[in-house]
Formats: structure tokens, C-alpha cells, sequence
């Protein structure tokens, strides 16, 4: 551990975020170093361990949030991981792949942004901690994650060399395999990169060998890159491809029969005397399909059998430039993002049957901004200003094939509906202020003051029926849009520590978010709406609507060196969210909770134990019929053998002793065929044994 001046980032790397699950000796002597980042702008704690990606025992990238204090993860499927920052999710967290935003096709978030990143071909995932810089994204008002997969480096010769790597696990509890393979051709002018993987598995088993139905997984990934650098200049292009087959989602109406995300992209950057130039462009084109009866048990009647068609792009770009200026550095940039949805249900056993789900439903977002970094005495500031607007439109959506009062709802909500003002505009300004402090040698004062905005999303405003379509809330309840939503404006103050001593640190940091305008489902007053959502599941609607609310609680990283073999490692979370305008808590937020690790490393070995703890969560939404959970507890044993420089052998076991339980953040059942009852909260996995291979070249 070391000690920077400044309000640096934090790096954590995989080793330090996954202690519990599979620590590994120190790779140092590897040529390309693999290491999963955490970075927090106003935090100057600093830990580096390297450690290869094969060596985690986890399916989704999103799992890694879980070891980062303040951040968690909602589970609706396997591979469906939706990020969870201080109690916000969803849209509100903005995620970048490789920097540049990235597209959900589905509507129920089927393929979350972190989906596209698996483990074992991840380099980096970086978290702002506190209030992200203004630059960092145009819509950050829960927290911004950036995810870079691993496309190789370039060398310090003019010879070209081949490097790599080839990593292979085995997942005990889901009879689950994962592999990859990443090889890179390079010299210190060119680089050409090529990643595979491929995750394979079937159904979780929990407890006493009972099963979650549907929570099968398959899915691969393949990408190309070319690199190339000068002195002054670089530029990175890359495509890639997402191929998930076959894989359930227990926790959402149907399941995925296949998702097809296509990806190109170039980065560019370049010195021009003092002014840094650089910029991203790129483009995502995601083709879903998916259904309620290929793998779950079917309706009882044909005509409720459904196929969801879903297609979605993306076009996003960035630039910005940076200079010298007062004892610090100016930048200003400009971005943007338009993206285009479409989703189409139809009924395999009646070709009359066609709902216009969402129909070119368009969301465009166009910012500029400034941001200056440097120092004012002994102050070191970060402060920042965004002017964003979101362009709303969509077309006309109708319904065919209903019979009956079925039909005539629809019919009038879809008029309703094509007769209203489809066609809106947001503009909206934030501002951000990151300052730190040094107190003393081994305590420094950091403060964050921030104002962030959010247009609503396309689904809040055009869902114009009542179904679950809701970016992945997962609570079973029917929901329509709102064409009348207003942006959500959130106002945040921060104020934290970084503590370190020779062998102890520690950084807590409290929070509290005021959100005026904050957009959840409130009982609809539609009677239509209301009707035809009885007929479907027996409930009225809820509609989407502004609200007010507020976010407060604490999280910090902390840890002890024993000896010089021996350390403690471990995070605290907490967050409260509550409605200011009723009597009532916001929907699926983490309980208290905390991992602690003690870790053994010397020479070639590492052996870890963590315990997991998780208060019970009493603070629930009444608005989405939520149910309380335990608290729980769980032991992970995991170690390490590096047997060569190149090859490295690793294993554990998740869940030491088998204990069932829930985690909050996981969704409610909704297959039948399950060993978990419906509508009862997903379990944990249980005991997991796996074994994991890597191997360096």
C-alpha cells in the first residue's frame, strides 16, 4: 500500500476486490500484468496486486460491484447483473465499455451494460466514487462505472512479439464451464488483438440439491482490435460481437432465446503543443429475442403464449480538449448519444396477434462541458459544468388480434396515446465539486458537492400498456408510461476520510442525495390502464410518476497488515432510501452489509477466508408490494499456486457450509419450473467447488 498526494484514485485490483472468492500469488514477473480496478476520484489509498482474470469464480462482471464499498448489484438471471450505486440502479448509473456508453436492447435489461464484459476478458472496471466528474458521462446522477477489456499493450521494441493468455474454470454448483482465450501481436508502434470466451452452464443448484429453474446460461464473446501509436498520438479501433443463447431470467416474465449485440468503435487521442485532443466514436446494434414458454413451463392457454422481438441501436461520440491552466488543467468537451428501441410481441399460435411494444421509440442526448483540476493553496479541486439535451420521440403503436374487451382497452389507450405530444424536449444543467485536503500525514479531508439530472427513459414514457417492460425493476407488478415526466434532479453532498498508518486504512465517506422529481411506479388513476392489467395478472397498474425522495448512508474500505504475510481486508455499505412526499421506502436497496477477509500470501501461495454478512432489510416499498428479508452470513475459502511463471492453478469453495438464503437484491420467482415457489424470492447459490486454470505466454 502507498500514500499519494492529491485526491488520486484508488485502484483496487482484482485480488483486492475478490479476496473471499479466489485470491492469487503476485504475478509480477508476468509480462502483461491481468488486474480488475476500482477507481474512486477522492480517495489516495492505493493497493496493487496483480492477478489473472481465469482465477475468478464469477459468471458476470457485475458481481465485482459487490467488493466495492457503496456499490451492489440486482440479479435477475444469470448473466442480468444490473448495477447498483449508493441505492440508485438501472438507467441512473451510467456504464461505458471501453468509453463509450452502452446499449441495452431489451426492455427488461435482459443484456445489462456489464453483461457485455465477461470476467475473464475484463481488464479494468472503474468506479467514481462520490460524484462522478462532469466529463466523465452525460447522465451520472447514480454514480458512472467504465469497463475496459483486456486488447493487449504495446511493447518497447520495434520487433514484434506475440503475447497472451488461455484461461479455463469449472463451476461446481451450476456444472458451469468458462474459457478464454486473448492473443496479441505487437511491437511499440502496432498492436493487433483477438479475445474469446465462452460461459457455458445449467440450472443454480441451492441448499439441499433443489434448483432455480431457468437459470441456465450460454453465451460468448469475440473481438478484434488494431492499435497504433506515435510519440504524440494514438488511435485504437475494435468490433466485437455478443452471442448469448438459451438462458434464463427466473426473476422477469420470459426468457432469453438469444441476444445478438454488435459492436465497432475507435479511440482516439493526440498532443497538438500543450492541448491534449481525444475522442471516441462508436456503434452498437443489438438484436434480442425472447419468450415465455421454450424454457419455462408454458401458459395454460395458447393464447397467452408470447415472443418478444426486440431490436435497438446506438450512435455515440465524444470530444474533448485539455490544457494548462492556473496551476492546474481546462478541459472542455462535447457528446453525444442517440439511440433508437423497438419491440414487437407476438403469439406463436396466432398470426392475428401483433402488439407494438415500443415502436422507433428515440432517445437522443447531445452535452457540453468544462471542468478544471488542480490546486488552490493546499486545496486540491476538481469542479465541473455539463449542459445536457435529451430529444424524446417516438411513433404510432397499436395493438391487433386481441378479441374482446381486451381489445377495445388496448385500442383506446394506443389512440390515447398516438394522440398525445410524443415529441419532447429536456435541458438541464449539472455541476460538480470534488475538494481534498490534507490534515495530516495520514489523514486527508475530502468533500463533494454535486447537482445531477436524468430525463426519463424511453420505457417511463412510451410503455402505453400495462406490462412488466421496466428496465429490469423485476417486482412482478404491471406498469405503463407517462408522457408527462420531468427530468429527475438529484442534489448530493459528500464528506469522507482517507486514513493510512504504516500498517492500517481506512475510508469512510457519508452521503446524502435529495432527488426532486424521482420516477417510480405510484398506483395509476388510468381505468383502462387499471382494467386491462386486472384482466392480465389480476392487479391494477402502476404508473410511472414523479416523486421525491432521498438517499443518506456510509461506506468505507478498510484493512490491517498482521505481518508481512498476513493481512485483513474488507468494505462496509450502507444506504437508506425513503419517499419525501409519502410514507414510504424506495424500492430494492441494499441492507447493511460487509465482507472481511483474512489473507495468507507468500512466495507462490495465497490462501484467503471471507465472511459475508448482510443485515435484514426491514425498510422496504409498500408502492411495489416488496418483501422483507433476512440477514445472512456466509463463509468462502479460496487459494492459489502459481506452479511457473506462466501457469497458475487456483480453487475454492463459495458458501463453505451450504447455508440457504436470500439476498434482497435478487429478484422474486417467476418459473414454474423450479424447485423455488413462485413469487418467492430467488435464493442464493449454494455450495459452489471450482477449480481454475491460467496460463501466460
Amino acid at each position: 500500500m502507498t500514500q499519494k498526494d492529491g485526491p488520486v484514485k484508488r485502484d483496487i485490483v482484482v485480488a483486492t476486490l475478490l479476496l473471499s472468492t479466489l485470491p492469487a500469488p503476485i504475478l509480477a514477473d508476468h509480462n502483461i500484468p491481468e488486474e480488475i480496478e476500482v477507481t474512486g476520484v477522492q480517495s489516495s489509498t492505493l493497493l496493487t496486486l496483480d492477478r489473472s482474470p481465469g482465477e475468478l469464480p464469477l459468471l458476470d462482471s457485475s458481481a465485482l460491484l459487490k467488493r466495492v464499498p457503496g456499490a451492489n448489484v440486482n440479479s435477475n438471471g444469470p448473466v442480468t447483473g444490473i448495477a447498483q450505486y449508493r441505492g440508485l440502479y438501472g438507467d441512473r448509473v451510467s456504464i461505458h465499455i471501453d468509453h463509450a456508453p452502452t446499449l441495452t436492447g431489451g426492455p427488461n435489461a435482459m443484456d445489462a451494460p456489464l453483461t457485455y464484459t465477461p470476467p475473464l476478458l475484463l481488464k479494468s472496471l472503474n468506479v467514481d466514487r462520490g460524484i462522478a466528474p462532469v466529463s466523465a458521462a452525460q447522465e451520472s446522477i447514480g454514480g458512472h462505472i467504465t469497463a475496459i477489456l483486456d486488447r493487449g499493450e504495446f511493447n518497447d521494441s520495434d520487433d514484434f512479439n506475440v503475447s497472451g493468455s488461455i484461461a479455463s474454470r469449472f463451476n461446481g454448483v451450476s456444472d458451469g464451464s468458462n474459457t478464454a482465450l486473448k492473443s496479441t501481436l505487437a511491437n511499440n508502434r502496432h498492436k493487433l488483438s483477438a479475445m474469446f470466451s465462452h460461459d457455458e452452464g445449467n440450472e443454480t443448484r441451492v441448499g439441499d440439491d433443489d434448483k432455480i429453474g431457468g437459470s441456465q446460461y450460454r453465451r460468448g464473446r469475440y473481438d478484434l482490435s488494431y492499435g497504433w501509436r506515435n510519440d504524440n498520438s494514438s488511435i485504437e479501433i475494435y468490433t466485437g460481437e455478443l452471442d448469448t443463447r438459451d438462458t434464463g431470467t427466473p426473476a422477469l416474465p420470459m426468457d432469453i432465446n438469444y441476444i445478438d449485440g454488435d459492436t465497432v468503435g475507435a479511440n482516439v487521442s493526440t498532443i497538438l503543443g500543450e492541448v491534449v485532443l481525444s475522442g471516441h466514436l462508436s456503434y452498437n446494434h443489438v438484436d434480442h429475442k425472447m419468450d415465455n414458454y421454450s424454457q419455462r413451463t408454458a401458459p395454460d392457454s395458447l393464447a397467452r403464449y408470447r415472443i418478444n422481438n426486440t431490436t435497438a441501436h446506438n450512435t455515440a461520440w465524444s470530444l474533448q480538449a485539455r490544457w494548462p491552466m492556473v496551476s492546474g488543467f481546462l478541459t472542455l468537451g462535447s457528446d453525444g448519444n442517440e439511440t433508437v428501441h423497438t419491440a414487437t410481441i407476438s403469439n406463436p399460435n396466432n398470426a392475428m396477434f401483433e402488439v407494438a411494444n415500443f415502436n422507433d421509440a428515440e432517445r437522443d442526448t447531445y452535452g457540453i462541458f468544462t471542468e478544471w483540476e488542480g490546486d488552490i493553496g493546499e486545496w486540491h479541486v476538481q469542479t465541473g459544468a455539463r449542459v445536457n439535451r435529451v430529444k424524446m420521440n417516438s411513433e404510432s403503436v397499436g395493438a391487433s388480434g386481441l378479441t374482446g374487451m381486451m381489445a377495445m382497452n388496448a385500442n383506446m389507450l394506443a389512440t390515447v396515446f398516438n394522440n398525445g405530444d410524443l415529441d419532447e424536449d429536456f435541458t438541464y444543467l449539472d455541476l460538480a465539486l470534488n475538494l481534498s485536503l490534507p490534515l495530516t500525514d495520514t489523514t486527508r479531508l475530502n468533500l463533494g458537492l454535486g447537482r445531477k439530472n436524468r430525463a426519463p427513459s424511453y420505457q417511463e414514457r412510451y410503455l402505453w400498456l400495462p406490462l412488466t417492460a421496466t428496465g429490469g425493476l423485476a417486482d412482478g407488478r404491471n406498469y405503463i408510461g407517462n408522457l408527462d415526466l420531468d427530468e429527475e434532479t438529484a442534489h448530493e453532498v459528500t464528506v469522507g476520510i482517507d486514513w493510512q498508518t504504516g500498517k492500517a486504512w481506512a475510508t469512510p465517506q457519508l452521503f446524502y442525495r435529495r432527488i426532486d422529481d424521482y420516477i417510480q411506479g405510484v398506483p395509476s388513476d388510468n381505468a383502462t390502464a387499471n382494467m386491462l392489467s386486472t384482466m392480465m395478472s389480476g392487479e391494477a397498474a402502476l404508473m410511472f410518476d414523479n416523486v421525491d425522495a432521498k438517499m443518506y448512508g456510509a461506506d468505507m474500505g478498510y484493512g490491517y497488515l498482521i505481518s508481512s504475510t498476513l493481512r485483513l481486508e474488507g468494505n462496509l455499505s450502507y444506504v437508506r432510501g425513503k419517499r419525501r412526499d409519502e410514507d414510504d421506502d424506495l424500492y430494492r436497496v441494499a441492507p447493511l452489509n460487509n465482507r472481511l477477509s483474512l489473507i495468507y500470501e507468500q512466495r507462490a501461495l495465497m490462501l484467503a477466508l471471507e465472511s459475508v454478512l448482510y443485515a435484514s432489510q426491514n425498510k422496504v416499498s409498500d408502492f411495489n408490494q416488496e418483501e422483507k428479508t433476512a440477514g445472512y452470513g456466509i463463509l468462502n475459502l479460496s487459494g492459489s499456486y502459481r506452479l511457473t511463471p506462466q501457469l497458475t492453478l487456483s480453487g475454492g469453495v463459495e458458501n463453505l457450509f451450504d447455508n440457504r438464503y436470500e439476498d434482497h437484491l435478487a429478484g422474486y420467482n417467476r418459473n414454474g419450473d423450479s424447485d423455488i415457489a413462485l413469487g418467492e424470492r430467488l435464493p442464493g447459490a449454494g455450495r459452489n467447488i471450482y477449480l481454475a486454470a491460467t496460463l501466460h505466454w
